[in-house]
Parts: structure tokens; sequence; C-alpha cells
């Protein structure tokens, strides 16, 4: 398996997806990349039920100088607008051990702030940033479809004495599905992130896309990175603990009244050429 290190090199400088085996049994990389990466997952290994909601397909991500653009696939026959209601939730670090995020299991916060029983494993820093998204408009079935879905954010960070779960953003709708239901995409700031890890060109942080329910202390239905079945005997209360995550690496975009100015540059020497050639 090749080292963490290189595999994060290698995503970088070509700007494509590296693959390594999933292995259960140390923390490693399994998917890395930068802007417009498409992380990808098996369909048909979506548990608890035959609702193909639960079933995720892939994760693209991409950002500019103040968003990040995060969709989520489902398998291609369901449908997040009449499909039923489930949330989908992004676990997010820096992926070092000292990175100080959540890795409890127990009932308090199951290593995040939706209090589902999910982790991201101590040796790769816990936990450290939740996206949790939900449908909105609606209920989700055919007499009341979802008509966008909302996200929010949270950090694990210094509140008060302790380090507990603090909420940074809620959007309650505008995140549009795609043309066939299947996907939908959420814009999060970048500053969002900034209590814990300031996400600048360059910055890597490693992630993992779940499938999950609606109540506290539900499981992982599908993991993006795991592929096939998280349990091999599903129990929809038993802890998902992450020990194998995908990557990203922060892309540096000109801001765009930087790109304005540069084209108001290029125009303005593309005159004075044209006066120089004229006289």
């Amino acid at each position: 398996m090749k080292p963490r290190r290189t595999m994060k090199s290698f995503a970088v400088t070509l700007g494509v997806v590296s693959l390594t085996v999933y292995s259960a049994s140390s923390a490693t990389i399994f998917q890395s990349g930068g802007s417009g990466t498409t992380y990808t997952d098996v369909l048909g290994d979506g548990q608890g039920s035959a609702n193909l909601l639960r079933d995720l397909s892939f994760g693209t991500i991409s950002n500019d100088a103040v968003n990040l653009y995060i969709t989520i696939g489902i398998n291609p026959g369901g449908n997040l607008a009449t499909g039923g209601n489930f949330n989908y939730g992004i676990g997010i670090t820096p992926g070092n051990p000292s990175a100080g995020g959540d890795t409890s299991n127990n009932v308090a916060t199951h290593g995040n702030p939706y209090v589902r029983a999910i982790s991201i494993d101590s040796s790769l820093g816990g936990m450290t940033d939740w996206i949790g998204i939900f449908g909105a408009g609606g209920s989700g079935t055919t007499a009341s479809p979802f008509t966008s879905y909302g996200f929010n954010d949270y950090a694990w960070n210094t509140n008060g004495t302790s380090m507990t779960w603090s909420k940074i953003n809620q959007v309650n709708s505008g995140m549009a599905m795609n043309a066939s239901s299947n996907a939908v995409t959420v814009s999060v700031p970048l500053s969002d992130f900034a209590s814990n890890f300031p996400l600048t060109p360059g910055t890597t942080f490693d992630f993992d896309i779940y499938s999950t329910g609606t109540s506290a202390g539900q499981t992982a239905y599908d993991s993006l990175v795991v592929q096939g079945n998280i349990q091999a005997t599903f129990s929809a209360t038993a802890q998902y603990n992450g020990s194998v995550l995908d990557s990203y690496t922060i892309t540096a975009v000109p801001e765009p009244t930087t790109v304005a100015l540069s084209c108001l540059g290029g125009f303005s020497l593309l005159l004075l050429w044209r006066q120089r050639k004229g006289s």
C-alpha cells in the first residue's frame, strides 16, 4: 500500500484520483484528489432496507476562493425528492493523530454533533468538523416532495471550558437537486472551518460521506469510502468507526476581483498595443 504522503502528492501534482485497497485494519486513505474530483462507491451496499436513498453512488468536491462545493449522489434508481426522509453527513478531520477531534463512541455524541453512531478513528485524529444535509420544502414523499435540500455545519472546538460541538452555519433550503433528483450539491463557505483549521490553498483534509437516519443513535447505512457492506450483520445502532477515509486538497483559485483586474489589465495592454501600432 502506498504511503499517505506519496498518495497526496500524486493527487495534487497530477490532479487525478489515486486508489488503494480498502482495509479496515489500519488507518489509511482510499481515494485522494483536488478540485473537481469524483470519489466513487460501489452500488448495492446500502444497508438496513432496500431503500435506494441509503445507497451512496459518488461524491464530487471542488472549491473556489470562497466556497467548498460538495455533491452527493445516490443510487441512480433513487429519488431524493420522493424516496423518503434520510440525512447525509460528511465527517472531516485533518487526518493526523493529534488533531484533537471527537473520538467518543458513547451516547453523549457518538463522535459527531448529530449523535449518530458514526465516528472517525483516533489514529486519524477523530472528527473535527461535520456537515449535515437534510431535505427541505416537503416531507420526501410523492404527495409532498422535497423541493430542495439544506445543510448545517459544526466544529468540534472549545466552547466555554470544554470541547463541544458548536454550530457554525445553517442553510435551511436552496441546495438544488439535479434534474434526475439523485444528487444534490451544497455550497459551504470555507470560512466555516476556520475555528479548527483554515482551508487555504494546499490544505488537505480527510473525510467520509455517510447516509444515515433521522434519529439519534442510528448508524451509517452506507459509507462512501467502504466499497461493500459496512457491517457483516447489520444493526441499526452499531457504532461505525472509520479508519479509512478519502482525502481532498484545496486548490488555489483566484478570487473574482483578481480575475476581473487581470482581464482589465489585459484589455488595457491590448489597447496600448493597438495605439502604438497605429501611430
